[in-house]
Parts: structure tokens; C-alpha cells; sequence
């Protein structure tokens, strides 16, 4: 069964990096109005120091967000026995579940948000936005020790 991120997760995304850009639009326009009202607290390396931090994050933050969206597209997790795979962009990256040393369920209001895997090597893995979350959680549940999880599906 084939696991894709959800329409949903991606208008969230979306959403966030509006929401981001609307409120460094309103730090900027408070700050260049301060800057000319009261210069002397306001001076000018203040002023270009913070508008160019604000649009160097937003721009940073932009990128990444252009980077997912081309990701997400040709990205999707398969459940095997034995096995998870990871297939991005026509590569393919396989997880022994016999590597995962803790599965962990995190819900929020009653409804599971992500699933976080850690590995025998202390490394993590976090699996959020698919859709049929519950079903890919209940399909990992069933190839893990019972000891080895945290939290309900």
C-alpha cells in the first residue's frame, strides 16, 4: 500500500508561509514608519539590519517551501514485510523494521499527527502529513515488538 502526503498538509504548509510573509509585511511596515517618526531610536543600521534579516528568513523559508513542494510530488512510503520504503524523486531508500528500537504515536486532540520512528543508531525518522496516517501506523504497530511502542494508534 502506497502512503502520500495529504492535499491537506500541503495547503497547510501553504497557509504558513502566507501567514509568515503577512506578518514580516507588518514588522517591516512598523519599523520603516518608526524609523522615519523617531530616527534617533530608529537609526538607519537598525533599520537595514532587521529588513534584511526579515527578508533574508523569508526567502530562506520560500526556498525550502518551493524545495518540499518538488519533493512531495514524486515522494511516497511503501510498507513490506519486514521492510519500509521510501521512494523520492525515482530512488528508493529502504528501513529494516527490525533497526527501529522505538515507534512512538503522537496525537493532538484524539487524532494522531505524526509517527515518530528511532533507530538502533540513535537516529530519528518522523512520518507527518500522509494520508491514512492510521493505517500506515497500524501496519508499522504490527511489525514492531509491543515494547518497542509508545502511545496508541
Amino acid at each position: 500500500m502506497r502512503f502520500k502526503i495529504a492535499q491537506e498538509e500541503l495547503q497547510k504548509r501553504s497557509k504558513n508561509i502566507k501567514t509568515g510573509a503577512f506578518f514580516a509585511g507588518i514588522l517591516v511596515i512598523f519599523i520603516a514608519y518608526n524609523n522615519s517618526q523617531y530616527p534617533e531610536q530608529y537609526n538607519d543600521v537598525l533599520f537595514w539590519s532587521i529588513m534584511g534579516f526579515i527578508i533574508l528568513t523569508n526567502l530562506i523559508g520560500y526556498y525550502r517551501y518551493h524545495r518540499y513542494l518538488r519533493m512531495v510530488k514524486e515522494h511516497w512510503i511503501e510498507v513490506h514485510p519486514k521492510q519500509l520504503q521510501f521512494h523520492t524523486k525515482g530512488e528508493v531508500t529502504e528501513l529494516n523494521t527490525d533497526d527501529i528500537a522505538a515507534l512512538n504515536f503522537y496525537h493532538k486532540k484524539g487524532i494522531l499527527q505524526h509517527i515518530q520512528i528511532k533507530l538502533k543508531n540513535n537516529r530519528g525518522v518522523r512520518l507527518e502529513g500522509y494520508k491514512e496516517i492510521n493505517t500506515l501506523a497500524q501496519l508499522l504497530s504490527e511489525q514492531v515488538p509491543k515494547a518497542h511502542i509508545s502511545g496508541n494508534i
